[in-house]
């Protein structure tokens, strides 16, 4: 989304020279197999598969094409920038395709009182777990850091103020979502193109995306407003929701420092 933008570009550069050494963690071997889908060269594991079936069940159209413009754009990114060799092509997969699993359309996974990207990163987080279970993917691939690693991706999607000094991965895979949202324009790093955009809009169309969005976001005002008060989603509740601002008054940062035990 567009706050990402005001903090996007300076941290990009602090971006690359923070990451610019490969870490043991991020570098174990990965399975080479790839797939191409809209020009796009990516992983092709059982478990990226079994990612975008989940993805499927748990999104409307409008959301199941995002996610997968999302990875794309992302892995374009990744693919392009000197980066690369230190990041997790199979992980970016999982969460990119799982990061908007808060906004499951069956109800399945939605709390009654945590944020959309809180509620995603644990069902992502138990999705892995449950295909080491079912023997998709082993449970040396998947140690606690590497599932944390996606659980920290999905969770701070939203929040440029922090992702942009985390690691590669959770950079990067903001970076392609933000791009869906905005274009390559929004890339500072001009590794994604207006053709490679429209390549892959092409195979999944945009299907009014910004409305469909707004949508959910006033959604989660409205029927969990708690969960909205400190984060980008309150903007939505105060213009849309009716009588959210008035609810708000109380539960805001600003009362938390307001009604402070006295000295």
């Amino acid at each position: 989304m567009h706050l990402f933008k005001q903090f996007y570009t300076g941290a990009f550069l602090v971006f690359l020279c923070s990451f610019s050494t490969a870490s043991s963690s991020i570098t174990k071997a990965r399975n080479r197999d790839t797939q191409v889908i809209a020009g796009v060269t990516v992983p092709d594991t059982p478990l990226v598969h079994e990612a975008q079936a989940y993805a499927r069940t748990h999104a409307n159209d409008m959301t199941y094409n995002h996610v997968m413009r999302s990875w794309l754009f992302g892995a374009i990114i990744i693919s392009r920038s000197e980066n690369r060799s230190i990041i997790d092509p199979e992980a970016h997969a999982v969460a990119a395709l799982l990061h908007d699993l808060g906004w499951d359309n069956t109800g399945e996974l939605i709390s009654p009182d945590k944020r959309f990207e809180v509620d995603g990163a644990i069902a992502a987080r138990n999705f892995i777990e449950a295909s080491v279970n079912n023997g998709t993917t082993h449970s040396h691939k998947w140690d606690d850091n590497r599932k944390q690693l996606v659980w920290d991706t999905i969770a701070l999607h939203t929040t440029p103020s922090i992702f942009v000094y985390k690691q590669p991965l959770v950079f990067l895979t903001a970076a392609g979502i933000n791009a869906d949202f905005h274009g390559p324009d929004s890339d500072p790093s001009g590794l994604l193109t207006w053709e490679d955009y429209y390549q892959v809009k092409a195979t999944f169309p945009r299907l009014d995306l910004a409305s469909g969005v707004s949508e959910i976001l006033c959604g989660f005002a409205r029927d969990k407003p708690a969960t909205t008060y400190d984060n980008m989603m309150m903007q939505f509740g105060v213009r849309y929701v009716a009588n959210y601002s008035q609810n708000a008054v109380g539960h805001l940062g600003i009362d938390e420092v307001e009604n402070a035990l006295p000295n």
